[in-house]
């Protein structure tokens, strides 16, 4: 009922050796591997002799006795390298699959990289400040200190000059009550590590990662930019990190994404655009042959209903460390955009000598 050529047997026995190396347990990878050398050892030996002097097998053909020999060793190495071949390339496979990865693998490990080096970085930062007001602490509890002594000496001669001193103590011991809760805020159960944290620099490595992942990204700068403390940098980074992670959460792969700094002599502002809702509908038109607007309702409530929400909290909690505002719209039929605005970065970032 079927008949098979022995150039199609061979190659399927090829890619059956290749998909059990790559995916079979071991042991029945063995048994494949096996019962594939004995068959083709086999078909080497019927090559060799039991077909007739000068008839043609595989475009070769042999002429005599001695011609046998030869023909079995040349087929019987064939068989082992073919074998052997398949047997590598699956094991190959299973192997790039397993600890390489693919290319959205290698995508994910990328972003979880760079979400970890964040979180590094702002570990870091803690500690930093955490010594800055450890600091400012012992300079005011120093100062309660002189004040006691102090209003202790003068309310000797001059009675009426405690309450003075009790109000100027009571005012320096609640400021180093302040600065103890924020240190206390600060450290809550971490260690310190060591690693470089993320700036404006490795912006440049993050846009490419969203371009990898399908999205349009870009990335442009206005203006003459000046250098940053790390703090800075790691602050406008992070704003700019989670405009992007809004975007991989709530839009469409192929969604413009724009990322548009603009220096001025004194300040700094940062643009994040995306037309996420404008991809959606056009997809949402392709399925179902119906053109996508927005409606007068969505266009009131771009313009009266602010965007809230814990990631444009901490967005504004960032800013605000460097005297900066984050404001969040919707262009309705369009997508999103994030406004991060430094009037005065220099005056409280810069890191110019």
């Amino acid at each position: 009922m079927f008949e098979f050529e022995a150039g199609f047997s061979a190659a399927a026995a090829i890619l059956t050796i290749a998909l059990l190396a790559a995916f079979a347990p071991q042991r029945i990878r063995l048994i494949g591997l096996g019962l594939s050398v004995a068959v083709g050892s086999l078909v080497a030996w019927q090559y060799a002799f039991a077909t007739d002097l000068r008839e043609v097998q595989f475009g070769l053909a042999v002429v005599s006795e001695e011609g046998r020999l030869v023909a079995l060793a040349i087929a019987l190495s064939l068989v082992l390298f073919s074998n052997a071949l398949a047997w590598i390339a699956g094991r190959l496979v299973i192997t790039r699959v397993r600890y390489v990865g693919t290319d959205l693998d290698q995508l994910v490990s990328e972003e979880q990289r760079a979400r970890l080096a964040l979180e590094v970085a702002e570990q870091n930062e803690r500690f930093e400040i955490a010594r800055d007001i450890n600091e400012l602490i012992i300079q005011k509890i120093s100062a309660v200190i002189s004040q006691a002594e102090g209003g202790l000496y003068a309310a000797k001669s001059d009675p009426s000059s405690a309450l003075r001193s009790l109000e100027r103590i009571g005012s320096s011991s609640r400021a180093a009550h302040t600065e103890l809760r924020r240190l206390y805020d600060m450290l809550n159960k971490t260690h310190e590590v060591t690693a470089a944290p993320p700036g404006l620099a490795e912006l440049d490595a993050l846009v490419v990662l969203y371009r990898e992942m399908g999205y349009n990204a870009s990335l442009k700068n206005e203006g003459a930019p000046f250098p940053l403390n790390e703090g800075a940098q790691l602050a406008i980074y992070r704003v700019v990190f989670d405009a992007l992670e809004n975007v991989k959460e709530h839009c469409l792969v192929g969604t413009d994404v724009s990322i548009d700094f603009s220096w001025v002599a004194d300040g700094m502002q940062v643009l994040i655009k995306d037309n996420g809702i404008e991809v959606s509908n056009r997809s949402l038109a392709a399925l179902t042959g119906e053109e996508q607007g927005y409606t007068p309702e969505e266009d009131l409530s771009a313009l009266v209903r602010p965007i809230v929400g814990p990631g444009i909290t901490a967005m504004r909690e960032r800013a605000a460390l460097y005297g900066g505002s984050i404001e969040a719209t919707r262009v309705p039929g369009v997508g999103f955009t994030i406004s991060a605005i430094f009037p005065a970065l220099r005056a409280n970032a810069s890191d110019e000598v």
